[in-house]
């Protein structure tokens, strides 16, 4: 009777595709931290060909205890803390088995990125006007830094938007271009309509850059009017 029950459990594990594991086999995998190393450089290798400009190291890494997953189509998928990995100090490491996600681990890194930027060559006190000799270009980590600048042609010209030490990196954020028109400027307002040019003389009480709408007074009429700034000294506004 025994053996007519296992003949029949073979006979309906072959029907549906099944193979029999015997007592000794395993139908788990074991991830272990020397896998775990490989990914995440394979990882980093990724990132840095999306940041050609940076050169990404790897200093330490707390990987977790070995664990494991069901056999099946493995695959895994990092997650850093912050966008684009740079600044970083964590990274989930996450392993998906036939599509299902079965672990989710941590992994406390500590990564480099080192890189060649622009850093003030001398103290910048606000609203300096940023020029080449002013600038020089450095190779340090970035990994702190949101926002740096890898060209010193992307800072020329602009002015500084507070105190710069000397030495220290300058930021996107730091920077901006200065404005075409000052507030208490004299300035041409232009409307265009149907094909014609119309101007008057105003007054911007507001500073303004390229693309910016400031509120400018009509000398003519005091009439006040929302102008967008075209050039220095001229303004125009939209219909």
């Amino acid at each position: 009777m025994r053996h007519q029950m296992l003949t029949l459990l073979m006979m309906i594990l072959l029907l549906f595709g099944l193979t029999p594991v015997s007592a000794g086999e395993s139908t788990s995998v074991v991830i272990d931290q020397q896998e775990m190393q490989q990914i995440l450089d394979d990882f980093l290798a990724d990132q840095s060909t999306l940041l050609p400009q940076v050169e990404l190291r790897l200093t330490s890494a707390q990987f977790p205890a070995s664990y494991n997953v069901p056999m099946g189509r493995i695959e895994h998928q990092l997650i850093p803390a912050r966008p684009g990995v740079l600044g970083s100090r964590r990274i989930s490491f996450m392993t998906w088995v036939d599509d299902q996600i079965v672990s989710n681990q941590s992994i406390r890194v500590e990564i480099e990125a080192m890189a060649e930027i622009a850093v003030a060559k001398e103290g910048l006190r606000r609203g300096t006007l940023l020029t080449d000799n002013l600038i020089e270009m450095r190779y340090q980590d970035i990994s702190r830094l949101s926002e740096p600048i890898f060209d010193s042609a992307d800072a020329i010209g602009k002015i500084v938007k507070r105190t710069v030490r000397l030495g220290e990196p300058l930021q996107g954020q730091q920077v901006e271009y200065p404005p075409l028109v000052k507030r208490g400027e004299r300035v041409v307002i232009e409307v265009q309509h149907a094909g014609m040019t119309l101007s008057a003389v105003g007054e911007a009480r507001q500073d303004g850059r390229e693309g910016e709408s400031i509120k400018v007074i009509n000398t003519g009429s005091s009439r006040e009017v929302i102008s967008r700034v075209v050039a220095p000294g001229l303004v125009r506004v939209e219909l």
